[in-house]
Parts: structure tokens; C-alpha cells; sequence
């Protein structure tokens, strides 16, 4: 039998995890197919990083810095709210109260109640992770977003069918954490590849 705190732990990631996916946009067997996706986007991220280190770096402008962000467990709806507004944008606003909602139930149950700093924690970096991956995507160039496009196709092709039928409907609800072009890219480049 493992251990209270690892029990504990698995419960909190598990409710955290399932309450960012849980949406009807995002049936369960799609789960580890975000998760492909966004290590995936966080590989080819990497690498034009690691391209673009060799480049010399332009004048950069450096602009005031921005006041920190609330601590997870001092902010109100309202700062939720806005949270996830900002970080799943690409939602529609049905989803996106869904997810609210979602979270609120999970924070008002009293069996979370010991857990109820570390689930906003939890959610809130999430929240952060998915915000940061949308703009590292939504930076770059439309060369490499095709070639990423390119890439996850052949990959897909390697997803049981089922697997590959509900990333197809993550991809055409636009239920995935992508800015829109790329989201079209890899559209078409999987209607090219069947």
C-alpha cells in the first residue's frame, strides 16, 4: 500500500490534471494525446531556441517589469476568472466557465478540503505552462510552425484509431492549447496525410 502523502499526492495531480482536460471538447482517451502534443510542441520549442542561441541577438527594448502575479492562494474568482480567460483562450466561453466551474465544485468539496491550497497551486501553474506553450507557439515563424505541422502528421499516424479519431476532434473543435494557424497547419497536413 503506498504511503498517505504519495496517495495524496497521485489524488491532487490526477484532479488537477482532470479538471484542465475535463471538458466535452476533450474525452478522456485524449488525455495522453495532449499531453504527446505539448511534448511534442515543447521539443520543436526547444530546438529553434537552441537555433536561434547561434544567431546574434537583436537590440532588445526592455520594457518595465511587470508586477508578479498573485499568489495562487490569494486570488479571488475574479482572478481566476481572468486566469483562465488568459490561459485558455482557445476555448469557447462555454468550455472556459465549464472548466471554472469544474473547479470550483472541486474546491468546495469538502473531502478537498485539506487539499485546496495545493489544488489552486497545481491549477494555477497549469494554467501558467499551458499560457507559456501558447506563446512560445504563436512565435514561431510559419516555416517551422509547417514543418511541425509536418511532423505531428507522421507521428499520428503511428496513434492506434482510435487514438487518432479523438485528436482529430481535439484539432477540429480546437480544443488544444494551439494558435490558430497552426491548428489549421496540422489540419491540413493530416488531410494530406490520409
Amino acid at each position: 500500500m503506498a504511503p498517505k502523502s504519495t496517495r495524496n499526492r497521485a489524488r491532487l495531480s490526477s484532479l488537477v490534471l482532470a479538471l484542465v482536460l475535463a471538458l466535452p471538447a476533450a474525452p478522456a482517451a485524449a488525455d495522453p494525446l495532449l499531453m504527446f502534443l505539448l511534448a511534442f510542441a515543447k521539443n520543436l520549442i526547444e530546438s529553434a531556441i537552441e537555433a536561434n542561441a547561434a544567431k546574434p541577438a537583436p537590440a532588445v527594448i526592455v520594457p518595465a517589469p511587470a508586477p508578479l502575479p498573485k499568489a495562487p492562494t490569494r486570488m479571488d474568482a475574479a482572478d481566476l476568472q481572468a486566469l483562465v480567460d488568459e490561459s485558455f483562450g482557445y476555448l469557447t466561453p462555454a468550455q472556459r466557465a465549464e472548466l471554472l466551474a469544474g473547479l470550483d465544485k472541486a474546491l468546495a468539496d469538502p473531502a478537498n478540503a485539506p487539499y485546496r491550497d495545493s489544488i489552486l497551486r497545481q491549477f494555477v501553474a497549469v494554467a501558467r505552462q499551458v499560457s507559456f506553450a501558447q506563446e512560445q507557439l504563436e512565435r514561431l515563424s510559419s516555416a517551422d510552425k509547417q514543418a511541425l505541422a509536418e511532423r505531428f502528421a507522421r507521428n499520428y499516424r503511428a496513434l492506434s484509431p482510435e487514438h487518432q479519431q479523438a485528436l482529430s476532434r481535439q484539432l477540429q473543435t480546437r480544443a488544444l492549447p494551439l494558435p490558430a494557424d497552426l491548428n489549421d497547419m496540422m489540419l491540413s497536413a493530416l488531410a494530406s496525410a490520409q
